[in-house]
């Protein structure tokens, strides 16, 4: 099994006053412990890199009825940004690698 320490996130925080700023707009989340040849290190993966987004994206204040929303699209944008190199890490575990295909018309 291929081992890698950290997974950077590349997130770019849509924070705004009604959202906790965040300490940084990246973080590092280990994949140390994990087995991502199996679904459960998958699914551990998942839980930390949403783990991550929250903590990176903040709470809404109770006072800004849009902060929710706005909190919701920072998570999903920030799991997005994750999710190519996620992918990558996963496709290591398995031993496999990516294939493109390109064709003519």
């Amino acid at each position: 099994m291929n081992t890698l320490s950290l997974l950077p996130l590349a997130l770019l925080g849509l924070a705004s006053p009604s959202i906790a700023q965040p300490a940084a707009d990246r973080i590092a989340v280990s994949t140390a412990g994990l087995d991502l040849s199996t679904p459960a290190g998958v699914r551990a993966l998942d839980l930390r890199i949403l783990h991550a987004a929250s903590a990176l994206c903040g709470t809404p204040s109770s006072a800004d009825p849009r902060g929710a929303a706005r909190a919701d699209q920072c998570r999903a944008d920030a799991r997005a940004a994750a999710a190519v190199e996620r992918d990558r890490l996963v496709r290591l575990a398995a031993g496999s690698s990516a294939t493109i295909v390109a064709s003519r018309q």
